[in-house]
């Protein structure tokens, strides 16, 4: 099943002539240079090269977001870029939620067979530990008006992790050190000690891979703290999730290696 991208608008071929920061790209359209916004945060060091070919969408005048309110410089969007490989990897990292709701929805992911997503964006804390979750899953079967006031043990909190970066066929994450992805772990296998049902997705969103695992060399700290929740008890699970030019297709569930 194809997942139109976040960003509506046709995906126009282009090349990248230089990233001067990690927010914007400088891309040749046609016979014109045109600015680009990079929604990724990530180094994409492997990915965002000169002379590579990348995927933009113009933002509608009048549209959605700042440059309705006049207050964005970049007309358009950069949501793909080639692989030295010649794979398509998105860059739309805040889109890797939607495509595991999704995959939910068509029971795509096994090992979280029968959970749906019920809210977004869960506030949660333990201890001094608190933060933001992606999503709250629940059981469609077992719902009820009070399910929201009902303990954590009735629904999931899944943490989703997008990842664009690989190695001989394995997804890795992160692409640079993440304090903040081991914050998430850290507070999730502190929830789950207590009883409540967590888990954490990798959304490999690109077509080339075979299994996700933690990048030890990049970020060890992250590596660790992954193994530790697994011992905790959060649940984790890969998704590979192909990239097109018209959207991202949902292949299914693959092996999360932790090695």
């Amino acid at each position: 099943m194809i997942v139109p991208h976040r960003f509506p608008g046709e995906a126009l071929p282009a090349v990248l002539v230089a990233r001067p920061n990690r927010f914007l790209a400088l891309c040749r359209l046609g016979r014109r240079t045109v600015e680009a916004h990079v929604p990724d945060r990530g180094r994409c060091l492997d990915l965002l090269v000169e002379g590579r070919e990348v995927a933009l969408v113009a933002v509608p005048e009048g549209g959605f977001g700042l440059r309705a309110a006049g207050l964005r410089r970049t007309k358009f969007t950069a949501v793909l870029a080639r692989s030295s490989q010649g794979t398509w990897v998105s860059l739309d990292p805040a889109g890797a939620p939607r495509l595991v709701e999704a995959a939910l929805r068509l029971d795509l992911i096994p090992s979280l067979a029968g959970w749906q997503v019920l809210r977004r964006e869960v506030t949660v804390k333990s201890r001094r530990l608190a933060g933001r979750i992606d999503l709250l899953l629940y059981r469609p079967e077992s719902r009820s008006p009070k399910l929201e006031a009902q303990s954590l043990q009735s629904t999931t909190l899944c943490e989703v992790k997008s990842v664009g970066a690989q190695r001989s066929g394995v997804a890795l994450f992160p692409d640079a050190p993440t304090a903040r992805g081991v914050r998430h772990l850290q507070l999730l296998a502190a929830l789950s000690r207590k009883g409540a049902r967590c888990a954490v997705v990798f959304c490999a969103q690109r077509g080339d891979v075979r299994a996700v695992a933690p990048d030890q060399d990049i970020d060890p700290d992250f590596a660790a703290a992954l193994r530790r929740a697994a011992r905790a008890g959060v649940q984790l699970a890969a998704l590979r999730c192909p990239a097109t030019l018209v959207g991202m297709d949902l292949h299914g569930e693959i092996p999360l290696l932790l090695g």
